[in-house]
């Protein structure tokens, strides 16, 4: 599908720097630069190969040159987008860039929405939606894991994956419905022993990919942990030790925390964003009131709640309701206690950490049983797994199809074929709307919309 117009944007950050691209896709953009660039040196005019780079005077609508420049082109359908493609290399002046871009439109050209040219890029199959949404995940990627992990899916770790289970479910589709329009002997021997096994096997690496989806969500957009307990047990002293930043205001008194403060840690190479809270109390302060509120919201949505309390003090975390959420019993102000007050607690509370926020004592075990419950694991990070809540969503109907034919196949005396064609039909047309072979404008609007421009 070539579209029939030329798009022009900035595909570096906006600023000042080194140097700045500017690029242009469509059937006409080798005739717009052409029309706004002469030789730079003593040649009758500019000559553009493919993937080939030519230094350029830019000229404005007057015929002036403006600025040097090199430009590449790139020949459909050898090109990213699978259209002709001109990259534009100049000073990095947000000046220069719109003057490129002002007279790369009077000449025909117009400003790309943003994602426009990965979007091309798909409609011209150059890459499925898996790849196009891993292009937007790469470029917000905080850690190199994450970096690495959609890298993998840019060169079609889970395309490969998903168009595997396809080929399976379409060789057994074509297996049933043969046996339900074309044999008139009996049961294929072996259609049923065969069709349980591939079902099984698609089952089986569905689950696997979705299992690391949480691991692989934290890669991409982080971890919230949140810590939380009762005033003046050493929460903002916590959060600045794991950081090693003085990121939250410490006091002996009760309330100094009014607000949440966060700080972000790399744990296992996933970024995880630590919250200070409020100490939980009822208080008549509408200030602190509204400090607690925020800290139980925050609570609820955390992927772990470190439960700080102090080892001079009553211990227990039944005042707290933690009954849906993963936490960690954490005993702080160890260095208060001698050994044997020390020991004491830890056979007392035997899950607990015991730790001195102050003196850093206990921080590493701590750091590690944060990494455990949030699901960290440097053994996933050569897996394959979905990445977006969009991938994870159809993966979970794909494998709630595949489950319901392998059931019929497997729990009935008579096999209703008709059924489990009915459950095959509906699965492929899901592995179908992941890879972008069936899928609607708003889909498309929602994933490219995320993208920057000039992307």
């Amino acid at each position: 599908m070539i579209l029939p117009d030329t798009i022009v944007a900035t595909a570096t950050p906006h600023g000042f720097g080194g140097i700045s691209v500017v690029r242009m896709s469509g059937p006409i953009s080798k005739d717009v630069i052409l029309s706004v660039s002469i030789p730079a040196k003593n040649k009758k005019k500019v000559y553009l190969k493919h993937k080939t780079v030519s230094f350029v005077k830019l000229i404005d609508e007057n015929r002036i040159p403006f600025e040097d420049s090199l430009v590449t082109f790139f020949q459909k359908p050898s090109s990213y987008t699978g259209e002709d493609i001109v990259e534009i290399s100049c000073h990095g002046n947000p000046s220069i860039v719109n003057k490129i871009i002002s007279v790369c439109c009077i000449k025909g050209a117009r400003v790309a929405e943003p994602g426009e040219f990965t979007r091309r890029a798909f409609l011209n199959g150059k890459i499925d939606l898996i790849q196009a949404e891993a292009v937007a995940s790469i470029i917000r990627s905080k850690t190199d894991e994450s970096v690495s992990l959609n890298f993998k899916m840019l060169h079609g770790n889970l395309s490969r994956l998903a168009k595997n289970i396809k080929k399976s479910l379409i060789t057994l589709l074509s297996k049933i419905e043969f046996e339900l329009d074309v044999s008139e002997d009996s049961l294929q021997p072996t259609l049923l022993d065969d069709s349980q096994e591939i079902l099984a096997d698609c089952i089986d690496t569905i689950k696997r990919v979705l299992k690391n989806n949480n691991y692989f969500r934290m890669l991409n957009e982080g971890a919230n942990v949140v810590i939380c307990g009762l005033p003046n047990v050493g929460k903002s002293t916590l959060l600045n030790c794991l950081s090693g930043l003085n990121r939250a205001i410490t006091g002996p008194h009760p309330g100094t925390t009014r607000d949440v403060v966060e700080s972000t840690i790399l744990i296992g190479g996933v970024p995880v964003t630590l919250s200070d809270t409020a100490g939980i109390r009822s208080s008549d302060n509408e200030i602190e009131k509204e400090g607690v509120s925020r800290a139980e919201e925050k609570m609820s949505a955390a992927d772990c709640v470190v439960v700080l309390s102090s080892a001079k003090e009553e211990q227990s975390v039944g005042g707290f309701n933690l009954s849906d959420m993963r936490f960690i019993h954490v005993i702080n102000k160890a260095d208060l206690c001698n050994k044997r007050e020390v020991d004491k607690l830890k056979k007392r509370f035997p899950d607990a950490c015991i730790i001195s926020a102050k003196t850093s004592f206990g921080t590493k075990a701590l750091l590690e049983k944060i990494r455990e419950h949030v699901g960290i694991s440097p053994s996933l990070s050569t897996s394959v797994s979905v990445v977006t809540s969009r991938q994870n969503l159809i993966f979970k109907k794909i494998l709630k199809h595949t489950q319901s034919a392998l059931n019929l196949i497997s729990s009935s005396p008579t096999v209703p074929l008709e059924l489990v064609a009915f459950e095959l039909r509906d699965a492929l047309g899901q592995l179908d709307s992941i890879l972008g072979k069936t899928v609607t404008d708003d889909i498309l609007d929602g994933v490219f919309s995320s993208f920057c421009v000039g992307k």
